[in-house]
């Protein structure tokens, strides 16, 4: 394909996918509320009144505009791999989309929705979408790459499901993991992973005038599920394209701060010997909040450290060496000090004189501690 048609292209995905994305969020908007379909006031939640969280529908429309587009762009110039692509993808994304509206608007069970993950993801890997490490050893072993594949895909959907809980956040962490993907479609030539990362990108943004701190809108299960796994696809593609070690590195650091903040969640809820499963309010946001970060800066300071990973991802694909040990170690302090401050914050609360404390009440807890502030906050 020509750089001008390449060009005209993924500008058509990417405005598609804004245009209608902000179109279409106000829309809903007024639905949900109609319907009075959203996030309400209580113990775990900071807003004080319902705020809609039917957004991800605009998401999912203003991405699938883009792709659609493009696609009778294709069909017509004779590109019939795009259709191909769509009868690969759709399947298994329309169930994960299905799962996150029914669970928007009638509360699912962890278990439940995690089952109907891991289906939506296995018929994905069956379809051809896996993960490839670079590591001979483990690629060559197709049971192994399909198990992994599995918990890649169903990982990065679970961890942006969770990182949704902050006006902005899942939007624009999504938004600087879609662009960078989007570069390194440039990098390997991938012209249909490059406009599926600009559709992405354009979905996000779009929603991201709505849901900026104060937001009027959340994206509810239906967008953070949708974009999750729509992420992990395109990471699979991108391993697949070019199945080297500093691909997958790369990948990993550009995910890194919803994979970092749900390896956080599954190990603090051990520790507290809590159900995995248990939605608590101590995630990185929290944390942030506690520390008295405002909204708006809440929101700069994730999407900061987001960038970095990403940038390093990004050099790690060059064949740079040093972001790795650079990205461990920004890691390994981000770890260290969510720790630290969740312990110094417990360490203010009255302790219990019972001589039978029990080891999960000796660790202390964000949640009481979080001041209750009329910012919305989501999960």
């Amino acid at each position: 394909m020509a750089n001008n048609s390449v060009l005209i292209v993924n500008s058509i995905a990417f405005l598609t996918a804004l245009l209608i994305a902000v179109a279409a969020t106000p829309a809903v908007r007024k639905i949900a509320l109609r319907w009075k379909l959203g996030d309400k006031p209580n113990g775990r939640k900071i807003h004080t009144h319902l705020i809609p969280h039917l957004g991800g529908i605009a998401i999912v429309l203003g991405a699938i505009s883009g792709l659609l587009v493009v696609s009778f762009v294709a069909a017509r110039s004779g590109g019939g791999e795009w259709n191909l692509l769509f009868r690969k993808m759709l399947p298994a994304v329309a169930l994960i989309v299905v799962l996150g509206m029914v669970d928007d608007v009638k509360s699912l069970r962890a278990l439940q929705k995690l089952t109907i993950q891991v289906i939506g993801a296995l018929v994905l890997a069956l379809s051809g979408f896996v993960l490839l490490t670079g590591i001979p050893a483990v690629d060559a072993v197709n049971s192994v790459v399909l198990i992994v594949s599995v918990l890649f895909l169903v990982g990065v959907s679970s961890s942006v499901n969770l990182i949704d809980g902050h006006d902005g956040l899942a939007t624009g962490i999504c938004l600087i993991a879609a662009a960078s993907f989007a570069f390194m479609a440039v990098s390997f030539q991938a012209d249909m992973v490059l406009v599926i990362s600009l559709s992405l990108c354009g979905a996000c943004l779009g929603f991201l005038v709505f849901n900026f701190p104060p937001g009027k809108i959340f994206m509810g299960d239906t967008g953070s599920m949708f974009l999750g796994i729509m992420l992990a696809l395109v990471a699979c593609s991108l391993t697949m394209i070019n199945p080297t070690p500093q691909t997958f590195i790369a990948i990993c650091f550009i995910l890194g701060i919803p994979m970092l903040d749900a390896f956080l969640a599954i190990a603090r809820r051990l520790m507290l010997r809590s159900s995995v499963f248990k939605a608590d309010s101590l995630h990185m946001h929290h944390v942030l909040r506690e520390l008295s970060f405002s909204p708006r800066q809440i929101l700069l300071v994730m999407c900061a450290m987001q960038a970095f990973l990403a940038t390093l991802g990004l050099l790690v694909m060059e064949g740079f060496v040093f972001p790795i040990v650079i990205g461990v170690a920004f890691v390994a302090i981000v770890f260290v000090t969510y720790l630290r401050v969740m312990v110094v914050s417990g360490s203010n609360r009255p302790t219990s004189t019972s001589p039978k404390l029990s080891a999960a009440s000796s660790i202390p807890s964000l949640k009481s501690n979080i001041p209750r502030q009329k910012a919305s906050i989501g999960r």
